[in-house]
């Protein structure tokens, strides 16, 4: 048995960052990933991961498996995640990438911290819960991750003229500009919600520099390493020092514990294709892989020791949820000249702010510089209509519109209640023949009075001026985003981890990533996962040198 000063579970960005920090002390580190690495060539696009799910039939009973997939998948990336959900259309389309970087690596690089209110939701709205960490704890970090991140965005001379900016940044580059669509769009819509410039962890700076050159291809390649690639701002840097060992391709089966002395005893691997259970042992054990996994990690492990997971087994997969959505298509009078910059540079926030009255959920808008489900380039709305039937005349309107088509996407806080949550699938199994997991997620009241207010907001937009027809394109909720199941709290009777991520009941156990979240807030979460885990590399327990 191989016994080590930690063991990570997870090669992701929290992953990579715990294993850079205590390489650095001089403590011997298994790093454990279950995918492998991804090193795509700008040439082969055909080689590139995707984003894109399927949804197989409903059972009688109302399940639908759903899995990551595409033309090519399977060959490329054998071990593609999939999940057993409920609830369509808000069911959870799980469709995060498997390997060194993990969601880190696949990404649009928006880099929004939480409004401060999400941290005290119950004190401020009357609903949902407090984080047991307040924003004013958490900003020092925020502060460090958009330096680690390289953030750019709008600086204090410009956020402070937005009638909703509640945040002081400091970032890194530049913001990038609202683009002649967001301006022309701005200009439609007036009051109805203004239009601010967005933090992206992208470096912007000339393209002769590896700056951003609106390649449009962020979340599976970029060309010139502008945004932040978790694996490759991190993992080269440790991946040959004499204090890592690092197993690809190897899956994290169960763990062990004693009950008594209240700490993890060890955990078994197996690597992709083999039988053979490989157990290890160390002082202290991180999981760090996205809050979907870290829950199954837990719920296999009782099932394989036949033990409870301590005092806070039933709040595990309790209040797991994720952003809700809904995008749609624009077509304005006339021409906004769209797939300029980068995919996305502004979004209407000033919805997250609200009275306890309205009793609904924050919402952030979207503004994307085409209409991206039907695709970037010109000829990818010519392939897809085709596909559609189009053809003759209305082929070649539809074509002439591409010039005056752009999407928009609602993104809203979802309530994390106890009646939504994770298990494990009586019936479906992954790669490894564990069982996938069972997500049921139901929209409460709040959700609903959030999505009538989307539609408000859409019926004004649709009368706009220059506004020539919206068409809902698509809903659901966001299949990479998961976020509790595993949260944050000052007791074991209410959540799982405390405000560093240790958790309750095992002393050398802390849990990186999303599953911590209190509230999901509805803004992207990688920067707050990232805040997060640098909060939890300062936990005056671990004995580690706080950065400044």
């Amino acid at each position: 048995m191989s016994a080590y000063d930690v063991c990570i579970i997870g090669a992701g960005l929290t992953g990579l960052l715990v294993a850079r920090k205590f390489i650095e002390s001089g403590k011997r580190v298994l790093l454990v990933e279950r995918g492998g690495e991804y090193l795509p060539e700008m040439e082969d696009r055909n080689g590139w991961w995707r984003e894109e799910t399927v949804s197989e039939v409903p059972t009688p009973d109302g399940r639908i498996l759903t899995r990551n997939t595409f033309d090519g998948a399977e060959e490329l990336f054998p071990d593609l995640a999939a999940c057993d959900t409920r609830n369509a259309p808000w069911n959870f389309q799980y469709n995060m990438w498997r390997g060194v970087g993990g969601s880190g690596q696949m990404w649009s690089g928006m880099a929004w911290r939480l409004a401060p209110h999400d941290f005290r939701l119950h004190d401020t709205f009357g609903t949902g819960r407090n984080w047991p960490i307040s924003y004013e704890d958490i900003s020092p970090y925020y502060d460090r991750a958009e330096a680690l991140l390289e953030v750019s965005g709008p600086g204090a001379d410009v956020a402070e003229t937005y009638r909703y900016w509640p945040w002081k940044n400091n970032y890194a580059y530049p913001p990038f500009r609202l683009s002649y669509l967001d301006t022309s769009f701005q200009a439609s819509i007036g009051e109805i919600g203004e239009i601010v410039m967005q933090p992206h962890a992208v470096r912007n700076r000339p393209a002769s520099e590896g700056g951003c050159v609106g390649a449009k291809t962020c979340v599976s390649f970029c060309p010139t390493g502008a945004i932040f690639k978790s694996r490759d701002r991190l993992f080269d840097d440790i991946a040959m020092d004499d204090n890592l060992e690092i197993m690809v391709e190897t899956c994290c089966l169960s763990l062990d514990w004693d009950e008594g002395s209240g700490r993890i005893t060890g955990a078994i691997l197996r690597e992709r294709g083999s039988e053979e259970e490989i157990p290890v042992e160390a002082d202290l054990f991180f999981l760090c892989a996205n809050a979907l996994e870290n829950i199954l990690l837990i719920r296999r492990s009782e099932v394989r020791t036949g033990k409870v997971f301590g005092k806070t087994s039933p709040q595990v997969g309790r209040r797991f949820s994720s952003h809700g959505a809904f995008t749609y298509s624009v077509l304005t009078d006339q021409p906004v000249f769209p797939v300029r910059g980068r995919p996305t540079h502004g979004s209407v926030i000033e919805w997250v702010d609200r009275t306890p009255e309205e009793r609904r959920n924050g919402v952030t808008m979207e503004v994307w510089q085409s209409d991206f489900l039907r695709g970037y380039h010109p000829r990818e709305h010519l392939e897809k209509d085709i596909a559609a039937g189009h053809w003759g005349v209305t082929l070649f309107r539809r074509m002439a519109e591409y010039e005056r088509r752009f999407a928009i996407s609602f993104v809203f806080e979802t309530e994390m209640s106890d009646i939504t949550g994770v298990s494990l699938s009586p019936d479906y199994t992954d790669a490894y023949g564990m069982p996938l997991p069972l997500v049921k997620v139901s929209l409460g009241e709040n959700d609903e009075n959030t999505i009538s207010f989307i539609r408000r907001k859409v019926a004004e937009i649709a009368e706009s001026p220059g506004i020539a027809r919206l068409e809902q394109i698509g809903c659901g909720l966001n299949g990479n985003h998961p976020l509790g199941g595993l949260t944050m709290s000052d007791s074991a009777e209410t959540g799982v981890v405390d405000r560093y991520g240790r958790s309750h009941d095992f002393s050398n156990l802390y849990i990186t990533g999303g599953g911590a979240f209190c509230s999901t807030g509805s803004f992207n979460p990688t920067l707050t996962i990232t805040a997060l885990a640098l909060m939890t590399l300062d936990d005056p327990r671990l004995g580690l040198v706080s950065e400044p």
